[in-house]
C-alpha cells in the first residue's frame, strides 16, 4: 500500500509529452514509500509489458536491496559474495567498481526468457528493474531514481568488502582478486549504512539526496 509520504504523478512536459514526476510529502519519507508509491503509480497508470523486453537489455546496477530480493536469499542463502558470484558481473571504471546485473553474449539480462520476451524471475527482480517506469520522467525524478541506486550499489560494495576482508578473499569469484585493491572505506556510508541490511527500506531519503536534490523534491 503506498504511503502519503511520497507523491508519483502524471505530468505534461514541453511538447506535450506526458511523463512522470515525483514529490516528497514528508521529510522523514523512506525508499520504501518511494519504491511503493512508484509501483502503486505504474499499476494505475501503464500498460502490462509482458512480451516487451526493451529494458532488459539495459545497464541494471546491483544494489543493497537485491541481495534481500533476491531467489538466493529468500531461500537462505546469507553471503552477499556467495550470491555475486552466481548473478553479477564487475567492471572499474577508474578507480571505481561497478556490479550489474549478469549479461548474455547478446547483452540481454541472464534472467531473461528470450522466446517469452519476459524475466523468468520476475518475483526477484532487481530495485532498478521495479523502479524502472518505460515513460519519460522529470529531472528531479530521474535525479532521485539514480542517487537511491548509486546509495544502493555503493552500500552493497561496502558490505561485500567488509565481508570478504573477514576470509582473506578478494574478490566474490573464487581464483580471482579482482577487488584486491578496493577499500570499504573507499565508500561513503550513507542512507542505508545505520541500518541492519534487511531494512534497507527504512533509508530517509533526505539521508540519499544531496542538499539540492532535497530542496527540489519537496515542491510543489
Amino acid at each position: 500500500m503506498p504511503s502519503n509520504s511520497v507523491k508519483v504523478f502524471l505530468t505534461e512536459f514541453d511538447g506535450g509529452i506526458f511523463g512522470y514526476d515525483v514529490q516528497v510529502m514528508n521529510e522523514n519519507a523512506t525508499v520504501g514509500d518511494y519504491l511503493a508509491a512508484l509501483e502503486d503509480f505504474q499499476t494505475k497508470t501503464l500498460a502490462d509489458c509482458k512480451g516487451c523486453d526493451g529494458c532488459c537489455h539495459e545497464r541494471a546496477p546491483l544494489t543493497l536491496a537485491d541481495f534481500y530480493y533476491s531467489e538466493y536469499y529468500q531461500q537462505g542463502g546469507r553471503k552477499i559474495a556467495a550470491w555475486l558470484a552466481e548473478v553479477a558481473d564487475l567492471q572499474f571504471f577508474g578507480q571505481a567498481a561497478d556490479l550489474t546485473i549478469r549479461r548474455t553474449a547478446d547483452g540481454a539480462c541472464h534472467l531473461l526468457d528470450a522466446a517469452a520476451k519476459c524475466c523468468a524471475r520476475h518475483q526477484y527482480r532487481t530495485f532498478t528493474c521495479r523502479s524502472h517506469c518505460c515513460l519519460p520522467k522529470s529531472e528531479r525524478a530521474e535525479a532521485l531514481r539514480a542517487a537511491i541506486i548509486n546509495a544502493g550499489e555503493d552500500e552493497l560494495l561496502r558490505r561485500l568488502l567488509a565481508e570478504l576482508s573477514e576470509t582473506g578473499a578478494m574478490d566474490f569469484l573464487p581464483g580471482k582478486a579482482r577487488l584486491s585493491g578496493a577499500d570499504a572505506a573507499d565508500y561513503a556510508a550513507n542512507g542505508f549504512s545505520r541500518l541492519p541490511g534487511e531494512r534497507w527500506r527504512e533509508a530517509r531519503l533526505a539521508e540519499i539526496a544531496d542538499a539540492a536534490l532535497w530542496r527540489e523534491l519537496q515542491q510543489a
